[in-house]
């Protein structure tokens, strides 16, 4: 910012659809006011006062204004058209699902009461490439804008159409997540209240239920029960090792050691050696 350039000032920056007003610099910072930014208003009731703002209120350059203002209006129509999908379970699978998207730097869903459910896209080509989405087909979606800096909003729509695919590529990577989660959850659950002075409230575990079951579907029915049934061979493979290490064990306990090597070298591995990553 420099002395004598006109800017947009916006009293509170982030309330999309406020009203921006034209200021000029007067003075950038100074010995109590480092932080701060004089300026001198010019249209209004206030023309011709000054007063120290802070730089975030001052939103863009005047000679940008109208860039700033369409991009606000989209930005508001998004957020009047997903924001009512906060604390769903389909949000929440949203969350945890984007969250395994890759680089991390490059989507950002929003979380706040005002904006929930806007995702912001730093590099639309390369992740809908990822996913294995139409860049193109995305780009006429009305529920997605690119602003004036190269930054997409997508609306949620967008949001649970880039959340339900990323869920079908990355599916095993995170049936793997649910089924630790459900894990965890079911053994919250069986704790009664007063046995557990962290069990959270039942609506907070059926709301993590509730997600967790979201999530399952948007992996696609195959894919859920691909996995469920290797988690099931991988409970009967460990199941089946503990019964034979039992009998190795009785075999060495009444003399027949050599029986016991022969039938374990004849294994080839213990199962007792396996690493969670493949007992479980």
């Amino acid at each position: 910012m420099e002395i004598g350039e006109k800017w947009a000032y916006r009293a509170q920056p982030k309330m999309l659809g406020s009203a921006v007003r034209p200021v000029e610099i007067v003075r950038v910072g100074g010995a109590r006011r480092s932080s701060q930014v004089h300026v001198r208003f010019l249209e209004g009731e206030d023309a011709g006062l000054q007063d120290w703002v802070a730089p975030t209120s001052l939103v863009t350059l005047w000679d940008n204004v109208a860039g700033f203002r369409a991009d606000d209006a989209a930005e508001l129509a998004l957020a009047e058209a997903s924001r009512q999908v906060r604390k769903t379970a389909e949000f929440e699978a949203a969350r945890m699902v984007l969250g395994f998207v890759r680089p991390k730097n490059q989507l950002r869903l929003r979380t706040t009461a005002a904006d929930a459910g806007i995702l912001e896209l730093t590099a639309l080509d390369a992740t809908a490439d990822r996913l294995g989405l139409d860049a193109a087909d995305l780009r006429t979606d009305p529920m997605l804008h690119e602003s004036r800096t190269g930054v997409f909003l997508a609306g949620w729509p967008v949001t649970e159409r880039i959340a339900r695919r990323a869920a079908e590529v990355q599916a095993e990577e995170i049936l793997l997540e649910v089924e630790r989660r459900q894990e965890a959850l079911d053994g919250e659950r069986a704790q009664p209240s007063w046995q557990s002075w962290n069990r959270r409230d039942d609506r907070k575990l059926q709301a993590e239920d509730d997600m967790l079951r979201t999530v399952r579907e948007w992996c696609s029915q195959e894919r859920v029960e691909r996995f469920d049934e290797l988690l099931a061979l991988r409970a009967e493979v460990e199941r089946l090792g503990t019964i034979v290490e039992r009998s190795l064990k009785a075999l060495r306990d009444r003399g027949h050691g050599v029986i016991a090597s022969t039938i374990e070298r004849d294994l080839g591995v213990r199962i007792s050696s396996l690493g969670p990553e493949v007992r479980r």
